[in-house]
């Protein structure tokens, strides 16, 4: 029998899920679009109502990161894996975390999700997608004893 992880990319995901999964899944609300330049003005309009200036100065450009928020929502891609594109992925989480916290991520959702089709939140087992196939087993294997099962092991290459 031969056993390969069918995805190329896929990293082994300790831990439990990050709250803001937690937050979608717990209140069922989806992943909205990317937002357009109309909603980001209200967004921004949003973000500058509810923080102090400093808050906006930040070298993180807020739409990309935002957008990589939902990308990474979207995709179940690991923070460290978050595309350079979207900012430092370390502050980008933190944002997230601010928002979320802050109840700002459910106004920024409930504006996004005005326009366009929202998608589930991807939410992922720790094991990747698996392809098994047969064949003859090169030597056989004794089998061991387990109290009062017996198990059979096989070899996996």
């Amino acid at each position: 029998m031969r056993v390969d992880i069918v995805d190329a990319e896929f990293r082994y995901r300790e831990g439990t899920k990050c709250l803001t999964i937690q937050w979608h899944e717990r209140t069922g609300t989806p992943v909205p679009p990317d937002p357009t330049d109309s909603l980001w003005a209200r967004i921004d309009e949003l973000l500058r109502t509810r923080y102090r200036p400093h808050h906006l100065r930040s070298p993180l450009d807020l739409r990309a990161a935002l957008t990589g928020m939902l990308h990474r929502l979207r995709t179940g891609v690991l923070w460290r894996d978050l595309p350079e594109r979207f900012g430092d992925p370390g502050k980008v989480r933190l944002r997230q975390r601010t928002w979320l916290a802050d109840g700002v991520w459910a106004k920024i959702v409930e504006i996004l999700g005005e326009e366009g089709e929202s998608t589930p939140v991807l939410s992922h087992g720790t094991a990747p997608a698996l392809s098994i196939s047969s064949g003859p087993i090169a030597e056989p294997q004794p089998s061991i004893s387990l109290g009062a099962r017996v198990v059979n092991p096989v070899r996996i290459s």
